[in-house]
This record gives structure tokens, sequence and C-alpha cells, in this order.
């Protein structure tokens, strides 16, 4: 029989750890990148010579392919699933091939919003209360999963994204968190249902699920384990005093996580002081940068950087947050970018009467503009630059300046991470 080989298609980090785990098991790869400037390509050509780079997609090339590996990135509609299809082709993923091959409780967790603090939160309790176990938090959080293949874990926490989850074939794996779902992505998805669908098959291939999700479309077709009550008190104490609403509904989810392992695979002992221990650890808990992150006070006014809000839910609730704090205060929302196909038209922005500005910037300012302007006042502005200069002009002793843009940050920023650090140095230019 003749030796078939498989087609990788996107060359960024994905798809290089791609390259890496296959180049092991065969003699030959196929890789699709569209990027013909790819600086990455040189180390492929010097290293892995067995790689053949964008071959002629024709008849000669399916009849050798013996499965296909799209980054997730790699848009749905892209000219390769039409002949994966034609010719029958399987597609796969490195989650899938991790899901697979690794022998660690696996625990995937997705959602619109709170996916990375979530890892790392769960992440962070069960170092603490199984010291004894390796713990790893994995894809999209910016580990390639099959760097870990070969590597001894215990416990894999995996976030998943839409596009990873759409590659994702029938299989089962132990735990399965979805945190919500609200509108994004659907420039890729075409629909808020198809997005919803990938989100769920998280719950539905999970021998144990746990949903904070108000709008599942399930129904009995999966058990939920998220109805454990926190202690009284628990989320008011101390110890999370300064941390936004969003970020508790994170700790809930992982508690959650923590508890239905603790059920279901590895008891946690001594566990009569369980909730005073948990406090006791998020001490030592560092959050991510651009995630509602309090960069100073300068002369009164409190500088917040929530670059990470990628999408209209995120941005309300980073406002609710700030609502939470600014006291008599006011809140100078700083939003804009590419919407990402969101409808702003039909969201419920009855947050932003909490307002007193929005300064608004970017390619889709107009839409966002005449949605928002009935609950605030807003300004249409040039660029992130101007709506700082602007919100700080206007800011008094005891106001908040929020960046949480609602939007993706790809027309005018590289990623959300540039766009925040930009925002940081202005204020640390003040």
């Amino acid at each position: 029989m003749e030796e078939k080989f498989p087609l990788v298609i996107g060359f960024g980090a994905t798809g290089s750890s791609l390259i890496d785990y296959l180049s092991n098991s065969y003699e030959k790869i196929f890789l699709i990148e569209d990027w013909k400037d790819n600086p990455n390509l040189k180390r492929i050509i010097q290293e892995i010579p067995k790689v053949v780079i964008n071959p002629k997609l024709d008849h000669d090339l399916f009849s050798q392919v013996s499965k296909i590996y799209p980054s997730p990135g790699v848009p749905s509609d892209h000219v390769i699933f039409v002949h994966a299809r034609k010719n029958k082709l399987q597609v796969s993923s490195d989650i899938q091939e991790f899901l697979v091959n690794h022998k660690s409780t696996k625990i995937l967790v997705t959602g619109t919003n709170g996916k990375t603090s979530t890892c790392l939160l769960i992440k962070h309790l069960f170092e603490y209360f199984y010291p004894n176990l390796k713990i790893a938090a994995l894809g999209n959080i910016g580990e390639p999963v099959l760097d870990y293949l070969e590597k001894e874990v215990d416990v894999s926490i995996i976030e998943v994204s839409s596009f990873q989850l759409e590659l994702l074939n029938q299989i089962e794996f132990e735990i399965g968190l979805l945190l919500n779902i609200e509108q994004d992505h659907l420039d890729r998805h075409g629909t808020f249902e198809d997005y919803k669908a990938m989100k769920e098959k998280v719950l539905k291939h999970s021998a144990f699920n746990i949903s904070f999700n108000n709008k599942n479309s399930l129904g009995k077709d999966y058990k939920n384990y998220h109805n454990h009550e926190l202690p009284k008190g628990f989320l008011e104490s101390s110890t999370l005093s300064n941390w936004p609403l969003h970020d508790k509904q994170n700790l809930r989810a992982s508690i959650e996580v923590l508890n239905t392992y603790s059920k279901h695979y590895k008891g946690i002992k001594n566990d009569k002081n369980l909730y005073e221990d948990i406090l006791k650890s998020l001490k030592s808990f560092k959050k991510l940068p651009h995630r509602f992150e309090f960069v100073k006070q300068c002369e009164g006014v409190s500088f917040i950087n929530d670059s990470k809000a990628t999408n209209i839910d995120a941005m309300i609730k980073a406002v609710s947050s700030a609502n939470q704090y600014s006291q008599d205060g006011n809140i100078y929302l700083i939003c804009g970018g590419d919407l990402k196909g969101q409808d702003i038209l039909s969201a419920d922005l009855s947050e932003l009467s909490n307002v007193k500005n929005i300064l608004i910037y970017g390619k889709d300012k107009a839409t966002i503009f005449n949605s928002m302007n009935k609950y605030s006042e807003c300004l249409s502005v040039q660029d992130l630059e101007s709506a700082f200069k602007i919100s700080v002009s206007m800011a008094k002793e005891g106001d908040h300046v929020l960046l949480a843009p609602a939007c993706s940050s790809l027309d005018m920023f590289s990623d959300y991470r540039e766009r925040g650090d930009r925002f940081k140095q202005l204020v640390n230019d003040l």
C-alpha cells in the first residue's frame, strides 16, 4: 500500500508544534502557509528538509495525504477544506492528538471571556491542594499542547477557543468547563447559534461537565455540576476585596473544577477548612496584565487597563466592575476597534448609563457611537492617543479612566497586548 503523509495548514505556534511532532513519525510532511514571507519558514527549510512547503493543490497531492491538520486561525472556508471533503480526508488538530495520546487527566476550559484567567486560577488551586501532582496549563493560553506530549503531567488544564473546538472530533475527556457565551468571532462563525454550538462541544464530550452559561441549548444531553454553594460571605472576604466581579465569577468556576476533580478523581486531604485554605492560597496568586489591570493613580484619577476586553460583554463587565470602585467619582470609558461581526445594535448597553463620557476610535467607531450615545455622552476621536488625552482633560480626583475596547485591536495594533501597553505608556508618561 502506498505510504501517505500528513498535511499541515498554517505555520504559527500551533503549526510549528505540529511539524515538530509529526516529523518524528513521517518521512515527509506537506505544509501550506499562505504567508509567503513568514520568517519561521527558514528554520523549517534548514532543520527539517522533509517538509514540502506549499505544494501544488492537485489530485496527485491529495492522493498522498493521510490526514489534514489545520491551525486554529485557518478560516473554515479555506480552499484546502474543499479538497478535504472532496477526497474524504480526515481533519484533526493538535488538541485532538494530545487528548488521544497523553495519559493525564484533561480539563478543557472555554467561554467567550475569562478563559486564561480561569485556567491560571485552576492551576494555582491544584498546585496548592495537590503539591505532589504535576500540573500544566496548556493550549490557547500560549503553551502548545504537543510540546508537552512526552512530558510527565498528571493534570492538563487546556484552554480551548471556539476555533480549536471547531476542529475537535468526537472524543471523551475528563472535565469540561463552559464559562459563558456572548457575541464574539461572528466574522468567523457566521451566526451566534453556530458560535454557541462550537463552545458547547466542551460539554458534549466531557465525562463531567460544568457550565456557568445561562444560554445552553443542550437540554438534557449532559449532566452539569455547578450547583455547589460557596460559604456565605466568601466572595466578600478581605482577600477578594479588590477583585472585579468577573474575576470572582472565574474563581467560582475554578473552585467548582477543584470540587469536581476531588469528588471523582482524587480527594483533597484534610479539606475541613477548604474555603479558608482557598483564600490563603489566593494571597500569592498573580493576575495577568491587560485584564482589569490597575495601572496607577495620578492626581487622584485611577487608570485601568482592560485591553483584553475584546468583545461587548467583556466591556460591560469591566464598566460594572469600575462602577463598583468609583463610589462618587465618574467613569470615562475608552473603547473602539474592530467589532468582528458583533451585533452591538441589539446588545443590552444599559450599564453604560453609569459612564460619564465615552471616547470612541477605530474601524467601527461610527456603529459604536450610534449604539452607545443613547446611554452616555459620546465623542468620536481619531485614535487611542486622542481618546486618552481628552479623557485626562475631563477626569478629576476620584474619577476612573477605563480602557475596555469591546473590539479586536487588529485595525490599529498587532494585538490586545500592544494596545494595552500603549495605554500604560500613556498613563506612565503623565
